[in-house]
């Protein structure tokens, strides 16, 4: 067997005709066939285990990974111990990153569908695929779009703008459903706003004394969960004794809240609300240090505390106590969670939160707000999600009929956005799409060429990690095994796409992505992991996962609070009461994200840490209400919303609002493989076009929903031993025992 190794990449032939510009290119075949290996290669030594640094790309946090590999096979990822983010930690997403890369479903190849929709694929040589792209990209000039998700390489987006720029195309847009879940265009807007910085901000929870939390779920998958896990056991454990006092305002019990010392479950939508009642009574109560009251008495605003106890269902002297916490303290921190940021008014819901810790002074300080250190280095693109407007615009020229290709990579927008955005519309008017999904998604299915790209173990890459706790960081990604199937990267393949048009050439001058990412980590200043020269700089980089700074940067603190305080309006909902009297609580899987972990069958079969369900979408509801409307568990329900409706069976939790019914992200996959098709409902159905004031993101925190029993019932796949459930499901599985 020829030695291949890592360096092996696309053979060019000479450049011809739009037709055969790309013929002659080939694949290197790959080493991994069998094991144990007959003639390893030099980097393996059989029976001996052999570990590879690299970055986790299950969500866009951008922790740290290390990979073992025993015969050339991964076979286990755990947290790289050295890397500044996750400190060696790492969650049960990251660790099920493996059934990625040795997934039976996915794309071996190219293939091209003739009918789209129809899931009748023919395979192509990388050959044909190349030469069926180059000339409709050609032809279509400044009209190829390209949209990428949140979690597509600094690499690769940098790539795709370098390339649309030179062919004067659209921007790319970068949007998936956990950018609308987890409201990351709200928090740089907000920031923007408050403290001329759109990164994401970060919390010291770690040092702190007192957090308060509105709708954070920080332990479950907001943000950057492993940090701010790592950050509790910290908060919790403080030196001398100490243990910081968590308060938790959200209408349904997270795993967050369920750590909480006190669990305040409010009226969704109120949230903004509460941290202004709070920011008035520090004002008006006068206890606390006298900055603290005077920064409150410019900021607070003129609140009516008597009216937000009403509408959040948290009594005046709950409040006032509340208050008082939060402006006697020492080191106190106030955190925006993602619902903040689905609501009507979200930039002025995230600054009114934000205020709390204005008054408190804590920016840049231990146990506060950290702002992003926004470090320039040369070459390195953030991938930071696109607003709503953006989206809205691309699909409006799709639909007019502007884009005559559409490039789509990490992102799987039939799926994620809700029907009324219109995409599916808007998709059957461009001539060709392209999807670069390892997995045949549902994007993919409505493509007509799909040129899979390796997944995250087998391919490059970088991430700027945001937020980034006052530490610059760069996370590398390398291949830790060769493909598994015939895939290219598409940086590669954009890569070569380049070389026939002038401009992008000439703004792309690399051979391969390797070049490219050589040339970037050669630029970079001086880091903690030293080294001198391109080459010896680049293998620590690989080495040790990533590039930062021997120490943290001073604390960036803004010159100026904004005079005058932000006015929020009372909360408006999507739907009246009497038509959808329950208020709808979306929140993120804590194991399937937002729905990218359900062809994964560990996190599929994986208990959700507070209902202990798998493999199913759940309407979670109180049991009061439950008996009310003669349902118990495994009934299922039509939930329905202004925007559309879905069916699921119903489960009893008593930690959530009796006017309040929760559902979370991640199921009601069509296709992404077998582990993914035909579970649950995806709940994005229920929200609607409506995007919030600012435009930024979708109003998805804001919804009424009807409940409406079907007269079926199905068994419940419950960890827990639930009097009736679990029985019901045992003698459905051994009737007659």
């Amino acid at each position: 067997m020829p030695k291949i190794t890592r360096r092996d990449f696309l053979k060019l032939g000479a450049l011809g005709t739009a037709g055969g510009i790309l013929a002659g290119c080939q694949q290197p075949r790959r080493w991994v066939i069998l094991e144990p290996f007959v003639r390893p290669p030099e980097e393996q030594l059989a029976g001996v285990a052999t570990w590879y640094a690299s970055t986790c790309r299950q969500c866009p946090a951008g922790c740290g990974i290390i990979v073992r590999l025993m015969n050339g096979r991964a076979l286990k990822l755990e947290g790289n111990p050295e890397h500044p983010l996750n400190q060696g930690k790492l969650c049960a997403r990251g660790q099920a990153g493996l059934q990625l890369l040795y997934n039976p479903d996915r794309s071996s190849g190219p293939m091209k569908q003739s009918q789209r929709g129809s899931r009748q694929f023919q395979s192509l040589s990388w050959q044909a695929a190349l030469n069926t792209l180059f000339p409709k990209i050609q032809a279509a000039g400044s009209g190829v779009a390209v949209w990428v998700g949140s979690s597509t390489s600094g690499h690769l987006l940098d790539i795709f703008q370098k390339f649309t720029t030179a062919i004067n195309a659209p921007a790319p847009v970068v949007f998936d459903q956990y950018s609308i879940l987890n409201g990351y265009p709200v928090y740089g807007s907000a920031g923007q706003s408050l403290f001329n910085s759109t990164g994401l901000p970060a919390y010291d929870i770690a040092n702190a004394d007192v957090v308060f939390s509105f709708g954070a779920d920080l332990l479950g998958t907001w943000l950057s969960a492993v940090r701010y896990g790592k950050d509790y056991g910290d908060f919790r454990s403080q030196a001398l004794g100490k243990r910081g006092y968590l308060v938790q305002f959200e209408p349904r019990m997270s795993i967050t809240a369920a750590k909480a010392d006190q669990w305040l479950p409010i009226r969704p939508g109120t949230e903004a609300l509460v941290a202004q009642a709070i920011a008035r009574l520090i004002a008006d109560q006068g206890q606390g240090p006298a900055d603290r009251i005077s920064r409150a008495k410019s900021l607070a605003g003129q609140v009516d505390v008597n009216s937000v106890a009403e509408l959040s269902d948290i009594p005046v002297d709950q409040l006032a106590r509340l208050a008082r916490i939060f402006a006697k303290n020492d080191k106190v921190v106030a955190i925006p969670g993602s619902p903040v940021t689905g609501q009507p008014e979200a930039d002025k819901a995230v600054i009114a939160v934000q205020m709390l810790n204005l008054i408190a002074g804590n920016i840049g300080q231990s146990g506060g707000l950290a702002l992003p250190t926004n470090a320039t280095l040369p070459g390195i693109v953030k991938t930071l999600p696109s607003p709503f407007i953006d989206v809205q615009e691309l699909i409006s020229q799709m639909r007019s009929g502007s884009i005559k290709v559409l490039l789509i990579h990490g992102a799987n927008p039939a799926y994620d956005l809700p029907p009324q955005v219109g995409f599916k519309d808007a998709l059957a008017k461009v001539p060709l799409v392209v999807s670069f999904s390892p997995i045949p998604d549902e994007t993919a299915i409505l493509s007509d060429l799909v040129l899979p790209d390796r997944t995250y173990l087998e391919g490059w890459g970088y991430e700027q990690v945001s937020p980034d706790f006052g530490m610059p960081v760069i996370s590398s990604q390398q291949p830790v095994v060769t493909p598994v199937f015939d895939v290219r990267a598409t940086g590669d393949v954009m890569l070569t796409i380049a070389r026939g048009i002038p401009a992008a050439a000439k703004a792309l001058p690399y051979g391969d992505e390797v070049a490219y990412l050589k040339d970037i980590v050669a630029k970079l200043p001086a880091g903690a992991n030293g080294g001198s020269g391109p080459d010896v700089l680049w293998a620590r980089y690989l080495q040790h996962g990533g590039w930062w700074l021997a120490s943290s940067p001073a604390a960036s603190v803004p010159q100026a609070a904004p005079a005058q305080p932000v006015q929020i309006s009372p909360p408006q909902y999507q739907g009246q009461a009497s038509d959808y009297p329950y208020f709808l609580h979306l929140y993120v899987s804590d194991l399937l994200s937002d729905g990218r972990g359900a062809s994964q069958p560990w996190l599929q079969g994986s208990p959700d840490p507070m209902t202990t369900v798998s493999w199913q979408t759940l309407v979670e509801i109180n049991p009061t209400t439950a008996q009310k409307l003669g349902l118990s568990d495994g009934d299922v329900v039509k939930v329905t919303s202004p925007n559309g409706e879905i069916q699921a069976p119903i489960y009893t939790f008593p930690a959530i609002r009796p006017d309040t019914v929760a559902i979370a992200s991640g199921q009601g996959h069509t296709d992404s493989g077998r582990y993914a098709q035909n579970n649950g409902a995806n709940p994005i159905q229920l929200v609607g076009s409506q995007a919030e004031s600012s435009g930024n993101n979708l109003s998805w925190s804001n919804l009424r929903v009807n409940i409406t029993p079907t007269g079926q019932k199905v068994s419940l796949a419950l960890f827990e031993y639930k009097l009736g459930v679990t029985q019901g499901f045992i003698n459905a599985a051994f009737p007659g025992q």
